[in-house]
């Protein structure tokens, strides 16, 4: 294959976390690429450009998967013969490992780790080395059996796509980014009127909300094992990239997100975060006690927001916590419109302890807990 082409000869499979499909084939469309939601992604064609759009751009997806190779396979020797015969050394360059994921469903080949085991033969067959020599970087192969017919991809984007880069200081029971991402663009914010998180943790939906506001693509500072393909076009990669910085706008005079936590340490962990990113002047950070909160501007925006629930974050007393807040809610932030991810079982407590009416807009998962995105206008 030559990358250098811009045809629509690849196969390609942007995956999301469950319930956030809808939101990735919005974002594809706004990049001139059409999509077709399937369960746990979006699958879409294209040449070289799209590939690399797709992993610059995408703010809610977590990887970005090449489809290499399909076929059907009844025995193991025919895993390997037929795996063999594909130009692996395309996308499995020198210097990095292969980690495998198989999943294998009402197959005759049902033994995953057997499947993976034959794959690597295959690739080693192909490649001419170890394809599990240790290194500091790897590609992820994921190898799916169903009702016989195998599907074989690469992932392009390297590792999740959710890393950014800005995490330097961690903390406990973060929102992962393509989750905040998907949450601000659920809200139907326009980037322009005022956004608060009062429980802003680690500042992951300031972080993503001020890359929004200023049209940053996420995946700028990553690099990708693409870059590395014997065939890559890196002249197209630039020209990409240099289109991306050209259409960031500088922050402005006064800041219009909002960052507030009754934690020094959580606060502290927000604005080193923000500053790695380069995002400090975008969002203006505050520390609050529950009881102190008051709206940061005189115009209405929107609160959006992954409050403590008690199952990831302790809650002395999870009940007063939220008629407190609901209260808080109620007599201080009329006229803006609240958007929080909660877990499901909890959703009808939480509307009876805050007096707030809610409408579920999706569910998705959070921190091993089945989670939805809630809304109310206040």
């Amino acid at each position: 294959m030559n990358f250098t082409e811009d045809s629509k000869s690849l196969e390609l499979f942007a995956v999301s976390p469950p319930g956030i499909e809808k939101l990735l084939v919005r974002e594809l469309s706004a990049l001139g690429i059409e999509g077709v939601v399937k369960e746990g992604g979006v699958s879409f064609h294209g040449g070289l450009r799209e590939m690399l759009l797709a992993n610059l751009w995408l703010r809610t997806a977590s990887r970005v998967l090449l489809r290499v190779a399909r076929f059907r396979a009844l025995s193991f020797p025919e895993l390997i013969r037929k795996t063999e015969r594909y130009p692996w050394e395309l996308y499995l360059p020198e210097g990095y490992g292969v980690r495998i994921r198989v999943t294998s469903y009402r197959s005759k080949l049902y033994h995953e780790r057997a499947v993976k085991e034959r794959i690597l033969k295959a690739l080693e067959n192909r490649l001419g080395r170890d394809p599990e020599e240790t290194f500091e970087r790897e590609i992820l192969i994921v190898v799916r059996l169903v009702k016989d017919r195998c599907t074989i991809s690469v992932d392009t984007s390297g590792g999740d796509l959710f890393r950014r880069g800005y995490k330097v200081a961690p903390g406990r029971a973060a929102l992962r980014e393509n989750l905040a991402a998907a949450l601000i663009l659920s809200s139907g914010w326009d980037r322009r009127t005022p956004l608060l998180d009062p429980f802003c943790g680690t500042g992951t939906i300031p972080a993503e909300a001020a890359m929004m506001a200023a049209g940053r693509a996420p995946g700028i500072f990553r690099r990708f094992p693409f870059e590395d393909w014997p065939e890559f076009d890196q002249s197209l990669w630039e020209e990409l990239k240099n289109k991306a910085r050209a259409r960031e706008k500088p922050a402005p005079a006064h800041p219009f997100i909002f960052a507030g936590d009754a934690s020094p340490k959580a606060l502290s962990a927000t604005r080193e975060n923000l500053q790695a990113a380069g995002l400090a002047p975008w969002v203006k950070t505050f520390r609050s006690e529950i009881r102190d909160l008051f709206p940061p501007t005189s115009t209405p925006g929107v609160l959006i927001t992954d409050p403590p629930y008690g199952k990831r974050l302790f809650l002395k007393d999870r009940e007063a916590f939220y008629r407190s807040w609901g209260k808080i809610l109620r007599e201080r932030f009329r006229g803006w419109r609240l958007l929080l991810i909660f877990p499901e079982t909890g959703t009808r407590e939480l509307s009876h302890l805050t007096g707030l009416r809610f409408r579920k807009i999706l569910s998705t998962e959070h921190g091993g807990l089945r989670c939805a995105f809630l809304s109310s206008s206040l």
